[in-house]
């Protein structure tokens, strides 16, 4: 496996990132590089399937437990501001804004964006600000231009709009499926049981499918977006 010194994952929600790229966030953070989370919108909220609501404080928990489990650092750009799925109603200008800011103080090498296949439309927003955010600009300019740009995809698939492209990277993450799923159930008020996209058995199938893919148990996939070698 390839090691990263810096990796910033940016999340539309607490819960994304562990769906779409946890096996190789513990797998990054195993071998010493820094892991970082930007969640965007994190809220408190009457879930469907659950009998009562969530509050921001237990979403709170929610997240230090995963980050326990896997071993990275966070900040959340919109906390209990009721944006959750209104991410799409912010200025574009302000998500690049952000993303910018991050990748200039953080200068990760590795930058991990929501996958753009997909059918919720905040996550979408969050695609196109993180694209525009780590364009190409010389760094001569002062800005940090990020190598390694991939997009994670998520167990809700089945309804994506468009494939994940043919430029596809993959990580072997056999080895910390186990991270993976329970870092899923410490998600406590995102988890559901089968036949549920976000259940430990939708979520194994996928992996399980990339990691045939490649020819191992269990792997992540991911878009391509820039490889500088």
């Amino acid at each position: 496996m390839r090691r990263f010194d810096r990796v910033l994952v940016i999340s539309p929600h607490a819960d994304d990132e562990v769906l779409g790229c946890a096996g190789l966030m513990a797998a990054q953070a195993g071998a010493g590089a820094e892991v970082h989370v930007l969640y965007l919108a994190v809220d408190g909220l009457r879930h469907y399937g659950l009998d009562g609501a969530t509050s921001y404080p237990q979403r709170l928990q929610e997240i230090e437990a995963v980050r326990d489990l896997l071993g990275f650092t966070f900040e959340i750009a919109y906390g209990d501001a009721g944006l959750t799925e209104r991410l799409d109603t912010l200025p574009r200008r302000e998500l690049v804004d952000l993303f910018e800011q991050a990748l200039n103080e953080r200068r990760p090498d590795l930058l991990l964006l929501p996958g753009f296949a997909d059918h919720d439309q905040d996550h979408i927003a969050v695609f196109d600000a993180g694209f525009a955010a780590a364009r190409p600009i010389a760094q001569q300019s002062g800005r940090w231009l990020v190598p390694s740009v991939l997009m994670y995809e998520m167990s809700k698939i089945q309804w994506a709009s468009e494939p994940m492209p043919r430029s596809t990277a993959y990580c072997d993450i056999s080895a910390h499926m186990d991270a993976k799923l329970k870092a899923l159930r410490a998600y406590k008020s995102q988890h559901r049981p089968a036949p549920h996209i976000r259940s430990e058995e939708a979520v194994t199938a996928l992996a399980t499918l990339r990691g045939a893919e490649i020819g191992v148990a269990h792997a992540e996939a991911f878009g391509v977006l820039r490889e500088v070698l």
